[in-house]
């Protein structure tokens, strides 16, 4: 009771207000009050406003209309949330081929969507049937409207026979 020490005759109230009164008139030089003068923003808000847009969507044929977006598709639109910041294209596709030659690339999902991180490029395994996974990123509004990305082959011989019979199968 140290309180009591130094002011005897002051009840804990009294004590408790001389200190109120103490830090108010100390605290009357400075140039504001430091509960109603400061702003406190967590690290969250105070990164701006997430304005992109991307399509989004999912197609198991390249007749869907997610698989070719030529015009503006409304009802593919969507609003990126908290930090997803980029627009990506996962296209997933196969070739199949034989001593004499190979087929085109064909089709068989492809999905758009806001995403927080995103790397471009292709992995390719496979030898006879060759499985390819694409991915393209962007960062502006609408701008995952395209099905194409970087080609970037990357071979993955460890993988090749339990991911192809898990994608085949």
């Amino acid at each position: 009771m140290l309180e009591h020490a130094l002011f005897p005759a002051l009840k804990p109230n009294n004590m408790r207000r001389l200190i109120i009164i103490a830090i108010s008139v100390l605290s009357a030089e400075s140039d504001g009050d430091l509960l109603r003068d400061s702003v406190h923003v967590t690290s969250a808000a105070a990164r701006p406003n997430n304005e992109l847009w991307c399509y989004r969507c999912l197609a198991e044929a390249p007749e869907d209309r997610c698989a070719d977006i030529r015009q503006n598709n409304s009802a593919l639109i969507h609003k990126c949330h908290n930090d997803r910041r980029v627009c990506m294209v996962k296209r997933f596709s196969y070739t199949t081929s034989n001593e004499n030659s190979t087929t085109d690339l064909k089709m068989w999902a492809l999905e758009r969507n806001c995403t927080k991180h995103c790397e471009p490029g292709c992995i390719i395994i496979g030898e006879r049937t060759k499985l390819h996974a694409c991915t393209s990123c962007c960062t502006t509004s609408l701008c995952n409207y395209d099905s194409s990305a970087i080609t970037i082959a990357v071979s993955l011989v460890i993988f090749i026979a339990p991911v192809a019979l898990a994608l085949i199968l």
